[in-house]
């Protein structure tokens, strides 16, 4: 991974090539230094990156975090669609502020948009659903059977998907789960943990865990995202 640091108009920018991953504590100590800098508008332009996983996420939502608690702010842009599909995963979209390229992101700095541009663009490629739906873990058992839990499925797409929750299980554990989409034909998905919902970032989504679909039938799936797509379609005509 490379860093490279430039500056426009007061605005700390950036440059990330390579990997995010969990081995990229140089994005928290390089967000640290600004802050110390007493720089606290900071972008982050992602487009060099060309792998983000949720060990990365987990660094890109330290250094947001470590911003905010110093009253700057941390934008986002150029970030590519399968970074943005992760964070969409585990609702950390709803968290940060994205943008298209960085000009569109520089001038979010000086001026507040007259509408939501993230409420827009996510009005399109996001479903919000408040499903019931019942998990237990590879650990969850009582006599040698499984302790079933339940939970609200907030969003779902084909590779993973996000519970609401009490009862958090570990991140890296597995888990199985029951899913109803309404239509009364029940089924049964595999998955890892990847996330577990930051208090202080996703207030409205903790208690909760992002999930990673690793097993699910091919019939299943197609049901899952003919789901998926008749909510956008349906939102996107309100």
């Amino acid at each position: 991974m490379n860093i490279i640091v430039t500056e426009t108009d007061n605005i700390s920018i950036i440059k990330i090539k390579g990997r995010i991953d969990i081995n990229s504590s140089g994005i928290i100590e390089t967000v640290g230094q600004l802050i110390k800098d007493e720089k606290k508008y900071i972008l982050l332009n992602l487009g060099g990156v060309t792998m983000v996983d949720y060990g990365g996420i987990s660094i890109l939502a330290i250094a947001y975090k470590d911003v905010i608690n110093h009253n700057g702010k941390l934008k986002f842009c150029n970030v590519t669609p399968g970074a943005e599909e992760a964070l969409r995963l585990v609702r950390l979209d709803c968290v940060f502020e994205i943008y298209k390229d960085e000009g569109t992101a520089l001038r979010a700095f000086r001026h507040k948009p007259p509408v939501d541009e993230k409420a827009m663009r996510r009005r399109f490629d996001r479903a919000d659903l408040h499903i019931d739906v019942e998990f237990t873990g590879a650990k969850n058992e009582k006599g040698g059977r499984p302790v079933w839990y339940s939970a609200k499925l907030l969003n779902m797409s084909g590779e993973g998907l996000f519970l609401y929750t009490k009862k958090l299980l570990p991140i890296g554990e597995k888990i199985r789960l029951k899913i109803d989409l309404s239509d009364g034909k029940a089924f049964e998905a595999e998955g890892t943990v990847i996330w577990i919902a930051d208090k202080i970032l996703q207030p409205q989504s903790s208690p909760g865990m992002g999930v990673f679909i690793k097993r699910m039938g091919r019939r299943e799936q197609d049901r899952v995202l003919k789901f998926i797509n008749s909510r956008l379609v349906r939102r996107s005509s309100i």
